[in-house]
């Protein structure tokens, strides 16, 4: 298996480990109860997963700014790139928000 296709093997497995321990502890304790207990523990493992994307979304579209600016130099292509940036950063912003 080549490395690249590692981790899409990995996420794969994980899904349907996933849908197998659902599934298992759906039969084992089939009470309403018992469920709704066990979906508010491990909650907590998909907020503090979505928190840590958060977290990490910010800087790393920073700095692939910063350094796709730095590496074009001319101060004129900056200010276009810029400019077209900032339109479709408002543009999709407006999109989101009116769907949302």
């Amino acid at each position: 298996m080549k490395k690249s296709n590692r981790l899409t093997v990995f996420i794969i497995v994980a899904l349907f480990v996933g849908i197998a321990a659902g599934l298992i502890y759906r039969e084992v304790y089939p009470d309403e109860a018992s469920i709704k207990s066990f979906s508010d523990g491990i909650s907590i493992v998909t907020t503090i997963f979505l928190r840590l994307i958060k977290m990490i979304i910010a800087p790393l579209v920073f700095s692939t700014l910063v350094v796709g600016v730095a590496k074009l130099g001319d101060l004129k292509s900056v200010g276009r790139i810029g400019g077209r940036t900032m339109i479709w950063f408002i543009s999709a912003t407006f999109v989101s928000l009116f769907w949302g």
